[in-house]
This record gives structure tokens, C-alpha cells and sequence, in this order.
């Protein structure tokens, strides 16, 4: 292995994790959650979705549709989402953002736009485009060695 490529990476994690640690610290009243990490990460791909199928949650967060079903109940329960029969299909379960659920993106929203007004715009326009375009590139670096590696 490459050690220069490697301590090079490893001094960006790092920076990029004690960053990401002061920012929960100043910002922790406003992201203070009860959630778990699943249901964080299922709020997150019905956010982006706007509503799912039980079935393509569960398929998506490579759970069984049970274990979906359980958070959802412990979600709706807090109002984070909300159920109904799909009209289309009366079999099917659709779940989308719950008032708490839509409450919580806004909360995230908040925090987002005041780290990009309070530390981002330090940065010269340049840069931040840079940083965006590099970002990007690895991204999708991963996401075709990913991709080659499951043969899809």
C-alpha cells in the first residue's frame, strides 16, 4: 500500500471527523433526536422518496419487511410517519413523512444553512467549487467500483 496515500486520507477523515464532532457540539440542542440510527436512515430514504411500499423500504434498507414494519409502528407512534393503503393497490402499505417526520427536515434544513452561512462562506468561491467538484469525483469513483465489484 501506498503510505502516502494512505496518511494522506487518513489526515482528511480525521479532520473531517473532529469538524463534524465541533459542529454536533454547537448544534446539538437543534439535532437532539430520540431516534436510532435506522430510523434515522429510513426518515432519510422516505425524505428523498417522498413515500415507499413496506416491501421497497425493507428491500432498500436490506431488512426484512417485519423488522420495517417495527420501526414504522415505533415511527408512527412519534408521528414521524404517517400509513395508508395504497388505492392502487389495496395490498400494499404506503408510508410517507409524518408532521414530526417533516419537522425534523426542517430542524436539519436550519442547521445546514447556518454551517454553509457561518463556516462555508469563509471559504472563497473557488474553493468551495473545487471542493464540490472533488467530492463529486470520488463519489462517483466509489459508486462505479461498487458497482463493477457487485456486477450490476
Amino acid at each position: 500500500m501506498n503510505e502516502q496515500l494512505y496518511r494522506i486520507v487518513k489526515e482528511m477523515n480525521d479532520a473531517e471527523y473532529a469538524c463534524n464532532l465541533m459542529l454536533l457540539e454547537v448544534y446539538k440542542d437543534l439535532l437532539d433526536s430520540p431516534l436510532t440510527a435506522s430510523q434515522t436512515i429510513l426518515l432519510e430514504y422516505l425524505h428523498q422518496q417522498r413515500q415507499q411500499t413496506v416491501k421497497e423500504l425493507a428491500e432498500k434498507l436490506k431488512m426484512t419487511s417485519s423488522a420495517v414494519s417495527q420501526q414504522i409502528t415505533k415511527l408512527e407512534q412519534e408521528g414521524y410517519v404517517k400509513r395508508h393503503i395504497n388505492p392502487q393497490n389495496r395490498r400494499e402499505i404506503l408510508v410517507e413523512l409524518g408532521e414530526q417526520g417533516h419537522r425534523y427536515f426542517m430542524r436539519q434544513a436550519e442547521v445546514e444553512k447556518s454551517i454553509a452561512e457561518r463556516f462555508y462562506a469563509k471559504l472563497e468561491p473557488e474553493e468551495l467549487l473545487a471542493m464540490r467538484d472533488l467530492v463529486f469525483k470520488l463519489k462517483g469513483i466509489v459508486e462505479a467500483e461498487l458497482t463493477k465489484e457487485s456486477g450490476i
